[in-house]
C-alpha cells in the first residue's frame, strides 16, 4: 500500500496548487485503486490455477487405484471416499472464482460495475472461499493424508499398515504437518495479505 500512500501525499499537495490540480483528480486516484485492485485479483487467480491443477492430479491418481484395484474392496471404497472428499472443495473453489473472473469495471461504469462496488465484491468472495477454505481443510488435510498413507503402505510395504503401525503413525504426522505449514504460507499469501489490501482499499476510496 506504500504506492497508494504516496499518491494520496501528492494528490492532496498538489490540490492545494491550483496550476496542478487537473492532474490529480478523482478519476486519477479511482484509476490507482482500481489497479491496486486488479493486482489482488491476479494474486487470488493464480492460486486458483495451482489449486485447481493440484486437484485434478488428485482425481487422476485416485482414479487410477480405482480402476488398476477394483476387484480390492477396501482400496476400491477407501479410494472412492477420498475423491468424493474433494468434490465439494473443487464445487465451490470452480463456484468463487468463477464469479471473481467475471468482475469487471472501468471508470466511468459502463462496462461493469462501479468501482468501489468492484472491489467490494472482489473483497466478500474472496473473504466467503477463505473462510469456507480454513473451515473444510480442517477436515480434509487428516482425512486425505491418512487415506495416502494408508493406500502407500497397502501397495508397497509387505503386511501394510498393520505391520508397521508407529511408522505409519510418523509418516501421517510429517504428512499433516508439512501440509499445514504449506497451507499457512499460502494462506498469508493468497487470502490474509489480499484481504488487507483490499480493505485497505476500501477504505482509501471512502475517505
Amino acid at each position: 500500500m506504500e504506492n497508494i500512500e504516496e499518491f494520496k501525499k501528492n494528490w492532496l499537495e498538489n490540490k492545494a496548487n491550483t496550476s496542478q490540480a487537473e492532474s490529480f483528480d478523482h478519476l486519477s486516484w479511482q484509476k490507482v485503486l482500481k489497479l491496486k485492485a486488479n493486482q489482488q485479483k491476479h494474486i487470488s487467480m493464480q492460486y486458483f490455477w495451482a489449486s485447481f491443477t493440484l486437484q485434478l492430479i488428485v482425481y487422476a491418481f485416485l482414479s487410477h487405484i480405482i480402476v488398476r484395484y477394483w476387484a480390492d474392496s477396501p482400496m476400491l471404497y477407501i479410494s472412492l471416499f477420498c475423491l468424493l472428499l474433494y468434490v465439494p472443495f473443487t464445487v465451490v473453489l470452480m463456484r468463487k472464482f468463477k464469479r471473481l473472473a467475471v468482475l469487471k469495471t472501468d471508470e466511468k461504469h459502463v462496462l461493469g460495475l462501479p468501482i468501489h462496488e468492484y472491489i467490494r465484491q472482489q473483497y466478500t468472495l474472496l473473504a466467503s472461499f477463505y473462510r469456507f477454505k480454513k473451515g473444510y481443510e480442517t477436515m480434509l488435510v487428516p482425512l486425505s493424508s491418512a487415506v495416502l498413507i494408508w493406500v502407500i503402505f497397502r501397495l508397497y510395504v509387505p503386511g501394510g499398515i498393520s505391520a508397521y503401525p508407529i511408522a505409519a503413525s510418523v509418516c501421517l504426522l510429517l504428512t499433516i504437518g508439512a501440509c499445514a505449514m504449506a497451507i499457512l504460507a499460502e494462506n498469508k499469501k493468497n487470502f490474509k495479505q489480499p484481504l488487507t489490501r483490499l480493505r485497505d482499499i476500501l477504505q482509501d476510496f471512502e475517505q
